[in-house]
């Protein structure tokens, strides 16, 4: 099949999303299928020589800005260069089936347009933060129009607030998709109730590495450590962890590998830094435990993923679709999100009990057989020819 993926973001910019997007065209690629990838990422810099770019601009990316320079942003309604861009790139390639990722997938012709599945891989469909997660920190029951903007204004301010809060629902009711994908039984629950689509959850998946046994790494501890990998905002706990460093509850040194910079110091024993992806598979190898420490609804924890098919047993918070990957005492622990004790007990009984940790390694390894791209593409190939038949 001729497959175009379309995403607002894609590598060099590091993130669950745009590696779940690379991964896939790589995997597709090479399964035979000839793939394309529509983005906004300048530059972009697919994995497999075998997949095909193109950079798409919106017309307001000169106009809003997204929190950060690197991602150009586009609205939940159809943007003008978007949907010109598009439009020319459908009817060159004429692809099978298109598969967008984002809502630049909302600026897809709906004349003349090719089967299209959509994957839902956060709430944006139903919140403008993407999260459920309102910017007091408490989690959000559902959107209403009036909550979300007065929610969104505290991070965006009042106008631009308004703007997103009631577009969203009309983005989401217009959106040109045949079938609505999401990773996670957790995403699917919670934007069922606001689609008229049939929502099917496929997964997700992990593409093997190629790891050079010489690649450079910076100085990490030299004795068992844990590993929090990820994005450094408020809502993935980092703080609190920090703070248990702080205060030597958790008798093992730290590693925190971010895609961007702290803007916290950190004291204790703790490293951090910021890690190429081929690096951070070599520094989970090595880690004696994984933390994944939540605050908000986790909407599928890639992190953990890596680290089980790293054979690392995973401490992580029991919200969102966290439960679905961490299985609590098979192959990690569940702790209930937000109590740091909890999470300092935990990682405690692993890192001081080798045997315990070495049985729920074996489990991890043995579990993340359900993680590989053989169990998971098909079943979005499937969904591909789906409604491929049902356009026919």
């Amino acid at each position: 099949m001729k497959v175009l993926l379309v995403t607002d973001f894609f590598p060099p910019l590091r993130g669950g999303l745009e590696t779940h997007v690379d991964d896939l065209a790589a995997e597709l690629a090479d399964r035979g299928h000839d793939v394309h990838v529509a983005t906004l990422t300048s530059n972009p810099t697919p994995s497999s020589p075998h997949v095909h770019m193109h950079v798409v601009t919106t017309t307001l990316q000169k106009l809003v800005r997204h929190e950060r320079d690197d991602r150009p942003f586009h609205p939940p309604l159809p943007d003008p260069g978007a949907r010109a861009a598009l439009r020319a790139l459908v009817r060159n390639l004429r692809p099978d089936v298109v598969h967008a990722h984002s809502w630049l997938g909302v600026s897809l012709p709906r004349r003349e347009r090719p089967p299209t599945v959509f994957t839902a891989h956060d709430y944006a469909l139903v919140s403008q933060l993407h999260t459920l997660l309102r910017t007091s920190g408490e989690r959000c029951a559902g959107p209403a129009l009036s909550k979300c903007v007065a929610c969104g204004a505290r991070r965006y301010g009042v106008v631009r607030s308004t703007a997103l809060a009631s577009t969203t629902p009309i983005g989401r009711r217009i959106l040109p998709a045949d079938r609505v994908l999401t990773l996670s039984e957790y995403v699917a629950s919670r934007i069922r109730p606001y689609l008229a689509k049939p929502v099917d959850v496929t997964g997700g998946f992990v593409r093997p590495i190629a790891i050079d046994d010489d690649v450079a790494m910076p100085a990490l501890p030299s004795s068992p450590y844990v590993l929090y990998a990820g994005d450094p905002g408020a809502h993935k706990g980092l703080d609190g962890l920090l703070d248990l460093w702080a205060a030597a509850a958790v008798p093992a040194p730290l590693v925190v590998a971010t895609t961007k910079p702290l803007t916290r110091d950190v004291t204790g024993d703790v490293t951090a830094v910021t890690l190429t992806r081929a690096q951070l598979a070599v520094a989970q190898r090595r880690a004696a435990v994984a933390v994944v420490p939540s605050l908000w609804d986790e909407p599928y924890g890639m992190v953990a993923v890596e680290a089980l098919t790293a054979g690392v047993p995973v401490v992580a918070s029991a919200i969102g679709a966290l439960p679905e990957i961490v299985s609590d005492g098979v192959d990690g622990v569940l702790v209930p999100a937000g109590n740091r004790e909890a999470v300092a007990s935990a990682l405690r009984a692993l890192v001081t009990d080798d045997a315990r940790r070495a049985q729920l390694a074996a489990g991890a390894l043995h579990n993340s057989r359900r993680f590989a791209a053989a169990a998971v593409v098909p079943r979005i190939e499937a969904a591909y020819i789906a409604v491929a038949r049902a356009a026919a």
